[in-house]
C-alpha cells in the first residue's frame, strides 16, 4: 500500500432531537453519520476513546471487485476530535504477524493495560491471536507469535474476540453460534481461566444461537450483549442473558461514550457487502434498559440501492465497448462499438423485496434509440457467501430494453418496474447497463442510478 499522509475526511453529522420522556441519558446534539470515511472498503470498526480523542481499528476489504469471500488485507488505525473530521494514522500488516501475507484481517478489538495497547484480531475464523504497542497508534508487536486462541479450543471457530473490562479484570469474548468467555491473564497474551459458555435465551426460555462478532457494555446494572442487528441482556457478565429482539439494523458494532451520549459503529455496505463502509449512530434507552430502534432506522445504504457519482465511479467499470469516467459527479463514457455494456460492483447484497423499480438519470448525446438494463440476483442459501464469486456471463444474462431520446441535450429520468424482470430473486448482486445500445459512436452520462 502506498504510504499515505495523515487524511481528514469530512462528513456533516445530523442533529437527531429525542425526547427525555420516553428515554434516559439522551444528549440533545447527538451526531449521525452514515460514512464516516466513504467508499474506503472500511469494515469491522471498533473503537477505543482516549482523552478527548476517539480511535478506531477496522479491517480493510482489499477490493470492490469482491472475488473471494471477505478478503481483508490489513487493519487501519484511525482517529477524531468531534465525530466528523477523521485522520488516518497507519495500518496493521498481517505479515508482521503469525498470519503471513495472507488477507485474512478479520474483526478484533483493542484495549489497553498497563500503559500499553493490545490489538486482539481474527486469522479470519481459525483462530484469534494479539499484537501489542507502546501507543495506540503502533507500531504493533507480534510478541505471541502464535494464536492466543488456538483452532479447537473451544467447539465453535475461536475468533471474533471482543475485550470487556470492569474492576481491572480483563474479559475476552469470542465465537460463533455459542460465545465463551474466558479471563485474560496479567500478560494480556494468555489465559486466566478456561472458556466457559454464554447460555442466550429466546422469548420462551431455550437457548438460542447468536451470529458472530459479540459487542458487550455495561448500562445501569445491565449487560448487554450484541451481535449484529440482535441484542440480548442480563444482570451478569456470564449470563445467562435473556433475548431482547432487534438492535439498530448493520453489521457487526463497537460502542463507546462521547460527551454524555452512548455511540454504536456499525459496518454497512457502502460499496458492497464485500466493500463496506461503517456508520456512526447514537443509542438511546427506555426507561427499563431496552433500547429505542428509531422508525427512520436504516442499515446504509437502504432501503434499496442508490448510485450516486458524487466520489468517484463506486465500482462501475465498463466490459467493452465504451470508455468509463467521472466527470463534474457524472459517469460518462464514449462510445466505441454498440452494445457496449458497463457493470456495477458485484455482491451489492440488497433486499429486492423491499423494492419495486430501478430509475436511471441519463443524458445520451449518441443516436440511439434504445438502452437496456440486466439484474443479475440470488437467494441466500447456506453456500451463499462460499459460491458465485467469479466473472458474471453478461451474455447469459436477462436485458430488458427500454427506448430513449436520441441526441438528448438534458438528463432524462427513465424508470422501469422491477417486475419486468424475469426470476428476480431476494438478494441484489449486479447491475448491468447497456447506456446506448444501438450506437456506437457518441457520448453518454449518467447523473444516478436509484433501486428503490
Amino acid at each position: 500500500m502506498k504510504k499515505l499522509l495523515p487524511l481528514l475526511i469530512f462528513l456533516a453529522g445530523c442533529t437527531i432531537q429525542q425526547e427525555t420522556s420516553i428515554s434516559t441519558g439522551v444528549h440533545p446534539d447527538a451526531k449521525q453519520v452514515d460514512l464516516i470515511v466513504p467508499e474506503h472498503g472500511m469494515a469491522d470498526p471498533h473503537a477505543w476513546v482516549q482523552n478527548d480523542t476517539v480511535f478506531i481499528i477496522c479491517g480493510h476489504d482489499e477490493s470492490w471487485l469482491g472475488r473471494g469471500s471477505f478478503r481483508m488485507d490489513r487493519w487501519e488505525i484511525w482517529s477524531s476530535t468531534n465525530l466528523e473530521d477523521w485522520t488516518f494514522h497507519s495500518s496493521i500488516l498481517p505479515k508482521d504477524t503469525y498470519i503471513g501475507d495472507l488477507p485474512n484481517c478479520w474483526a478484533g478489538d483493542i484495549c489497553e493495560r498497563d500503559g500499553k495497547y493490545y490489538w486482539f484480531f481474527s486469522n479470519r475464523n481459525i483462530n484469534t491471536g494479539v499484537v501489542v504497542a507502546d501507543q495506540i497508534t503502533g507500531p504493533y508487536r507480534d510478541e505471541l507469535g502464535e494464536p492466543l486462541l488456538p483452532k479447537g479450543i473451544v467447539p465453535v471457530h475461536a475468533y471474533d474476540p471482543e475485550i470487556y473490562m470492569e474492576d481491572g479484570v480483563y474479559t475476552i469474548c469470542f465465537g460463533s453460534g455459542t460465545y465463551y468467555m474466558a479471563t485474560l491473564a496479567e500478560d494480556m497474551m494468555s489465559l486466566e481461566t478456561e472458556p466457559t459458555p454464554i447460555l442466550v435465551k429466546d422469548d420462551e426460555g431455550k437457548k438460542m444461537g447468536t451470529g458472530d462478532k459479540s459487542t458487550l457494555f455495561k448500562r445501569d446494572g445491565w449487560y448487554y450483549l450484541v451481535w449484529g442487528s440482535k441484542y440480548a441482556m442480563s444482570r451478569e457478565l456470564y449470563g445467562p442473558y435473556h433475548y431482547q429482539g432487534p438492535f439498530l439494523d448493520g453489521g457487526h458494532t463497537s460502542f463507546f461514550d462521547w460527551d454524555g451520549q452512548k455511540y454504536v459503529l456499525q459496518e454497512n455496505h457502502d460499496i458492497s457487502a464485500f466493500y463496506r463502509g461503517a456508520s456512526l449512530k447514537p443509542v438511546f434507552f427506555h426507561e427499563d434498559g431496552t433500547i429505542i430502534i428509531p422508525e427512520n432506522d436504516r442499515w446504509f445504504p437502504g432501503p434499496g440501492r442508490p448510485f450516486r457519482f458524487e466520489r468517484s465511479t463506486m465500482g462501475w467499470r465498463s466490459l467493452d465497448g465504451s470508455t468509463i469516467d467521472m466527470q463534474e459527479g457524472k459517469l460518462t463514457g464514449t462510445l466505441q462499438a454498440a452494445g457496449a455494456t458497463v457493470v456495477s460492483a458485484p455482491w451489492l447484497y440488497t433486499d429486492l423485496q423491499a423494492c419495486s423499480q430501478i430509475t436511471v438519470k441519463l443524458k445520451n448525446a449518441s443516436p440511439a434509440t434504445q438502452m437496456e438494463i440486466s439484474i443479475f440476483s440470488r437467494n441466500q442459501g447456506a453456500d451463499f457467501w462460499r459460491t458465485q464469486t467469479d466473472e458474471i456471463d453478461w451474455t447469459q444474462q436477462t436485458w430488458i430494453t427500454y427506448p430513449i431520446e436520441a441526441h438528448d441535450p438534458d438528463f432524462r429520468s427513465y424508470t422501469l418496474s422491477l417486475e419486468e424482470f424475469p426470476d428476480l430473486r431476494q438478494r441484489l448482486m449486479q447491475v448491468g447497463l447497456r447506456p446506448a445500445t444501438n450506437a456506437s459512436e457518441g457520448t453518454w452520462e449518467i447523473e444516478e442510478i436509484v433501486i428503490e
